[in-house]
């Protein structure tokens, strides 16, 4: 007989999407159709106060953006990307995955990953149209982690970790300089790294990994046709011909035409 006092644990994904020179609250109302479709969650928005969604998210979470404008060789451009370790806090769920607004959700592998043992689990490993990577955060530093996927479970584990990342956030300079970090502006890759190296005893461990490669498409993109096993990438003198899958986008304006609109339309009829 079934226990009626024990119930469900509650999942979800809780999206980040505070409106920089990119919309970004615009693409995760088309990316979360894609996470809707495929993966049948309810979805958290974290936004600021002024942001108008379209979408119907589960819930909206409103908060002061928080950031920092970096000064490229052509502008100065704007970044918030402060705040992620708040997931934990934030999320209404008891399992959760946390998701950059540029990765599409194409299949409901992340699903799998609910039935395995772990507090937290992060992308290590990134393949894109040039092979497997292998990223680190300086010439002589460590290997970093992508931020775009994080699933976590309400545990004293995963709170202890998106604690350290909130203290690596507010203290960047002393870790970038610690960890020989080529770069200056924050990045999530980075302080979720330290983090989980922290975590485990001062080496790298990949034992909460994700199992499999996460696949980037770093150049501009032209357009992206889908068939029922297959996602072509078409960009500027070349066509990426992959097996259907989820893919992290880093054009952010290709994800703001209308062919991506097009696509997510005929993904999610």
């Amino acid at each position: 007989m079934t226990n009626s006092n024990v119930s469900a644990k509650s999942k979800g994904v809780v999206v980040f999407a505070f409106n920089t020179q990119i919309d970004y609250v615009a693409i995760a109302d088309q990316t979360c159709r894609l996470i809707d479709k495929n993966l049948g969650l309810p979805i958290t928005l974290v936004t600021d106060h002024d942001a108008v969604p379209v979408f119907a998210y589960d819930q909206i979470v409103r908060v002061d953006p928080q950031g920092a404008t970096y000064r490229t060789e052509d502008a100065s451009v704007q970044w918030r990307n402060f705040g992620r370790y708040l997931a934990y806090e934030l999320s209404p769920y008891d399992e959760t995955i946390v998701l950059d607004t540029d990765y599409l959700v194409l299949d409901d592998s992340l699903l799998k990953l609910f039935d395995t043992d772990w507090d937290y689990r992060l992308m290590h490993h990134n393949s894109d149209e040039n092979g497997p990577s292998y990223e680190q955060m300086g010439n002589t530093s460590l290997p970093f982690i992508w931020a775009t996927v994080v699933l976590f479970r309400k545990s004293p584990r995963a709170q202890m970790l998106f604690e350290l990342v909130g203290k690596i956030q507010r203290n960047y300079n002393y870790y970038r300089l610690l960890y020989n970090i080529r770069e200056g502006n924050y990045r999530n890759d980075y302080a979720f790294a330290i983090a989980n190296i922290i975590m485990s005893g001062y080496h790298v461990n990949e034992q909460q990994g994700i199992p499999w490669r996460m696949f980037t498409v770093s150049s501009p993109i032209e357009r992206i046709v889908a068939t029922d096993t297959q996602i072509h990438v078409h960009l500027a003198d070349k066509a990426l011909v992959l097996p259907y899958q989820n893919i992290h986008v880093m054009d952010k304006a290709y994800l703001q035409t209308d062919n991506f609109r097009e696509l997510v339309n005929e993904l999610t009829i």
